[in-house]
């Protein structure tokens, strides 16, 4: 590679977003956002950097950490830690739900992500201060709602139960719990039962948790002794009463173990067959905003938008489009210039000029012939006449 070619490079885990993905991307966005809307959701957007200490839920070797002024920073890795420091600060006092929503960009090296992406667009939505299996449906159903508005079918969403696994490794010491749950997090099976046989855990309990761990879908009624599947259980019934999407969406699995350690209660993942890694995870953490400062339950979701839209495209998903744009060349300045204002007031995209870029819209060409005329497809057509073939031509696609 020249020096040239150097310098134009992009640092790892970096790219640039060309148009027509852009114009994808931001649809999700708009469908994302007003669907968290519908239920109640408002939105907010913290700063992309932060004190590296703030930030100290999500791994430091998944952080991106640089000095300023003396300072250990960090851009920001995770939104739900950050919106815990902004409830802590603004919100301390504050009665009732707190319904927060959000679309905006994490930085985080993250193995979920093609080609380990470290800049990548995350939605989501925390809810702040009910508990109860119903704030913990509300969330799922929202989720469900969220992903159905954007156009996803081929979907299910996987949802365990933090409470469950911790008692299902009951007794061992903190420190060596601490080591079993990290290596779960891992899918590391092997060295999560090794860990807990090495602390002391006998060999039936650890079949058992092996079942148990391995319970996906009807299964679960063999775990009823343990705590939390009867939560999980009823959670999942409110939430298909709130949103009725089927009986995919909503499956007991008792192996999903989020990458993020501050989960305390319900937890749940997105799964597609066109993906593979989760599009979205989430459940409750009551604990984290204790760290704050602000002792309050809470429970989210987040959405790798990134796999989102990689997934709504092999489910044959587009970016609709109300009409072409029209690219519009020939007159004079003045002139042009005349039939443009007057096309966009009937609503359409107008480009003055040849069109190098549509980002995936469809561009018709008209040639103007005086203020109220223009020539497409080799015919004349007063404006009116021309607005009506664009309509019909945006209809017929």
């Amino acid at each position: 590679m020249s020096a040239a070619q150097d310098d134009l490079a992009l640092p790892r885990g970096f790219r640039d977003i060309l148009p027509t993905e852009a114009r994808e991307l931001h649809a999700i966005e708009r469908t994302l956002m007003e669907a968290f809307e519908r239920h109640g959701y408002v939105p907010l957007e913290p700063p992309s950097v932060e004190f590296a200490r703030a930030a100290s839920a999500v791994d430091e070797r998944r952080m991106m950490r640089f000095l300023d002024q003396g300072n250990l920073l960090a851009l920001r890795p995770d939104i739900t830690t950050a919106l815990a420091r902004v409830v802590a600060q603004r919100y301390r006092e504050a009665k009732g739900a707190l319904r927060l929503s959000y679309f905006t960009t994490v930085f985080r090296q993250d193995r979920s992500m093609r080609g380990s992406e470290r800049e990548y667009d995350q939605a989501g939505v925390e809810l702040i201060g009910p508990t109860g299996t119903l704030a913990d449906a509300e969330i799922l159903a929202l989720l469900c709602d969220a992903l159905g508005s954007c156009g996803l079918r081929s979907f299910s969403i996987e949802v365990g139960h933090m409470a469950t696994v911790r008692a299902l490794f009951a007794g061992l010491p903190p420190a060596a719990l601490d080591v079993v749950l990290e290596a779960l997090r891992r899918s590391d099976l092997v060295g999560a039962f090794r860990a807990a046989a090495g602390a002391g855990m006998g060999p039936e309990r650890i079949e058992r948790a092996r079942r148990a761990l391995a319970v996906r879908g009807r299964g679960i009624e063999t775990v009823d002794d343990v705590p939390g599947v009867t939560d999980l259980r009823e959670t999942i019934h409110l939430a298909r009463e709130l949103f009725a999407g089927g009986e995919l969406w909503g499956v007991p699995d008792l192996g999903v173990i989020p990458s993020l350690p501050y989960y305390t209660g319900i937890v749940f993942e997105v799964v597609s067959p066109h993906v593979g890694a989760p599009i979205a995870t989430g459940g409750r953490y009551d604990g984290l905003l204790a760290r704050y400062g602000a002792d309050r339950a809470a429970t989210g979701f987040g959405i790798a938008v990134p796999l989102l839209h990689q997934a709504l495209v092999a489910d044959g998903w587009k970016v609709s489009f109300d009409a072409p744009l029209v690219s519009l060349e020939g007159g004079d300045d003045r002139t042009r210039s005349r039939v443009a204002a007057a096309l966009r007031a009937r609503g359409f995209g107008v480009a003055l000029g040849r069109v190098a870029e549509s980002a995936g819209r469809a561009v018709v060409s008209a040639q103007v012939i005086d203020a109220e005329h223009v020539r497409v497809e080799g015919r004349d057509l007063h404006l009116d006449a021309a607005a009506q073939l664009f309509s019909d031509a945006a209809v017929k696609r």
